[in-house]
């Protein structure tokens, strides 16, 4: 038992001295501003995947209506405004309305996007001018749209929203994310079982309980494919069930209130847990963990996802998603 002992304590060394030696190695300044390079590389091309789908989303699914193209010409002779769904209530006087086709063909709409929405999130991201309640909830309107879409800068806006305003209009923002198209990507599995999951006779994992492992030091139930979720892969039903579809759903996650939430409070309470990740979690975990991590690093501008890649060394897998 004495040798045993002292094998695993050899093992432990060994396996610790490289994860230093790997983690000196990608922290490098040589590695960090190739990654980062590769990281902002990689955000190009996933927005521009993103475009495609949703082009295709667009021609294919969505049928054009006499009203839609009514709003969408009317727009299009004066785009220069934050344009907002029609069935959002609540908002400034003179906002320009559009329906889901209208709001989807101006999101790849280049002339209009790099001409003056990305221009407008920018400013409104070096801006220090206090804005009142109503404004930031229109702005807030328009960017939960474009967000979803794929437009990081509307993205950072809304982050920067959050910490200047509060979080008074997530309600709006989450039945916003909530209704765009329900019938292609359904949050509410994800809602439903990081509360407990909807059947009795199911004990499923609640977001509390799972802070609670975590906090602990030690993942004792299974609930990290579904608070960590990844793109669609061939595994078993229960995480192929809760995979994320494609970078738009994956888009439309990460913009919803609590989901967000919820992900980066679990992400915080790793980074900042006297436990290692590698403590906490089994190999398997820290794979899907890792897969979730890449994903969102890439197409939000969230931190901490940064943080936690840079903590443990993660590079970004070779394939993509």
């Amino acid at each position: 038992m004495a040798k045993i002992c002292i094998f695993q304590q050899k093992a432990i060394y060994l396996q610790r001295k490289l994860i230093a030696r790997d983690f000196k190695a990608i922290n490098s300044p040589s590695v960090l501003q190739s990654s980062q390079s590769w990281s902002i590389e990689q955000n190009l091309e996933t927005m521009k995947s993103i475009q495609e789908i949703n082009r295709m989303y667009l021609e294919k699914n969505i049928e054009k209506t006499p009203h839609d193209v009514e709003l969408l010409d009317a727009f299009k002779k004066n785009p220069k405004a934050m344009p907002v769904h029609e069935s959002t209530a609540d908002l400034a006087d003179g906002t320009p309305v559009l329906t889901n086709y209208g709001l989807m063909s101006m999101s790849l709409d280049d002339g209009f996007m790099q001409g003056y929405y990305i221009p407008k999130c920018e400013e409104l991201l070096n801006s220090d001018k206090p804005l009142d309640p109503l404004t930031v909830r229109t702005l807030r309107a328009s960017l939960i749209e474009f967000a979803m879409l794929g437009c990081i800068e509307a993205q950072r806006v809304i982050e920067k929203f959050l910490i200047e305003y509060g979080k008074g209009d997530n309600e709006m923002l989450a039945n916003i994310v909530l209704s765009r198209w329900p019938e292609r990507h359904n949050l509410q599995r994800f809602l439903a079982i990081q509360q407990g999951g909807t059947d009795p006779n199911v004990d499923h994992t609640s977001f509390h309980r799972a802070m609670t492992e975590i906090r602990s030091g030690s993942k004792r139930t299974r609930w990290v494919n579904y608070f960590f979720p990844q793109m669609k892969t061939d595994r078993d039903l229960p995480t192929f069930y809760y995979s994320l579809r494609d970078e738009t759903e994956a888009l439309i996650y990460i913009n919803h209130p609590m989901l967000r939430k919820r992900l980066l409070k679990m992400c915080e309470a790793i980074l900042q847990n006297d436990h290692s990740i590698f403590d906490i979690f089994s190999r398997f975990d820290i794979k899907m963990i890792r897969s979730c991590i890449d994903l969102f690093s890439q197409i939000s501008s969230i931190k901490i996802f940064e943080q936690m890649r840079q903590e443990y060394g993660w590079k970004y897998y070779a394939d993509k998603f």
